[in-house]
C-alpha cells in the first residue's frame, strides 16, 4: 500500500513541534523540514483547528502540542496491554515499599513516561508525569537500561554497559546528589524485544537494601515480561 504523503508530512510536524517545548514559528517548521511555507501553513491551521496544537504565545505564534493530543495519549495510556499487564504488580510493590513507580516506552529519541503512580507513603514527590519527556541515554539509570538492553539505541561504549547486561537493571549511583535512588529494568514482550522500561524511585537510603530491592524489582519485570508473551532467556 502507498504512503499517505500528506499524513506522513503531518505526523513530521507533530513529532518535530513535540521536541521543542518552547514552541516552533510558522517559519522555523517549514525551514527546518524544507517544505513548502504554504503547504505547512494549511497542516497548523488544521491542526490548530482540532486542538492538536495551540500558540504558546499568541504575539509570536509560536505552536506546541496541544490538548487533544494529550487526550489521544491518555487513550493509548487506559488501552495499552503493557500498563494492563505491569500495574498491578507495580502498584503492590510501591505500596509495599513506599516507592513511586513509572512506566515508560522509547518513542523514536524520547523516552515517554506513560503510567505513573505514587503511594500515600512515598517520601519523594517527582517532577515527572505522565506525557514527561527525557532524551538521555547515557547518564541517568532509565536512559542507560535502554541503551543497554534495547537494540534500536543499544551503545555498548556506556562505562557500565557490561554490569547492567549481567545486573539486567540499572540503579542510581550512591554518588548520585539528588538524593533519589532509581531502579530501571527492561520489560520484553512476545516479540523478543524490548518494549519498555519500569521505574521505581525513592529516597536514597546510604545503600541500604538495595541490592534486595533491585533483585525483588527485577522479578517483576520478569513476571511483566512473560504476560506481555515473552518466551526467552532473561540471561541471553
Amino acid at each position: 500500500m502507498k504512503d499517505n504523503r500528506s499524513v506522513n508530512r503531518i505526523l513530521t510536524i507533530l513529532d518535530l513541534i513535540s521536541k521543542h517545548e518552547e514552541g516552533l514559528t510558522l517559519g522555523q517548521i517549514y525551514r527546518m523540514l524544507d517544505l513548502p511555507k504554504a503547504t505547512v501553513y494549511d497542516f497548523l491551521q488544521t491542526l490548530y483547528k482540532a486542538d492538536a496544537i495551540y500558540y504558546k504565545d499568541p504575539r509570536i505564534k509560536n505552536y506546541v502540542i496541544g490538548s487533544r493530543m494529550f487526550a489521544i495519549g491518555s487513550v493509548y495510556t487506559k488501552n495499552s496491554n503493557f500498563i494492563e499487564a505491569a500495574q498491578y504488580d507495580l502498584k503492590d510493590f510501591a505500596n509495599r515499599n513506599g516507592r513511586t513507580v513509572f512506566i515508560t516506552k522509547r518513542i523514536n529519541d524520547k523516552i515517554v513516561y506513560v503510567f505513573k503512580y505514587q503511594p500515600g507513603n512515598s517520601k519523594i514527590v517527582t517532577p515527572e508525569e505522565i506525557g514527561s519527556v527525557s532524551r538521555d541515554f547515557e547518564h541517568g539509570p532509565i536512559g542507560q537500561c535502554y541503551a543497554t538492553f534495547d537494540k534500536k539505541v543499544q551503545n555498548p561504549q556506556l562505562p557500565a554497559f557490561d554490569k547492567i547486561r549481567s545486573d539486567r537493571y540499572t540503579i542510581s549511583s550512591l554518588d548520585d546528589t539528588s538524593h533519589i535512588c532509581t531502579i530501571a529494568a527492561p520489560v520484553w514482550n512476545f516479540e523478543n524485544r524490548v518494549c519498555g522500561v519500569i521505574v521505581a524511585s525513592d529516597l536514597a537510603n546510604g545503600g541500604t537494601g538495595r541490592e534486595e530491592i533491585a533483585q525483588e524489582f527485577l522479578r517483576i519485570a520478569e513476571r511483566i515480561s512473560r504476560k506481555l508473551g515473552y518466551l526467552g532467556d532473561f540471561r541471553d
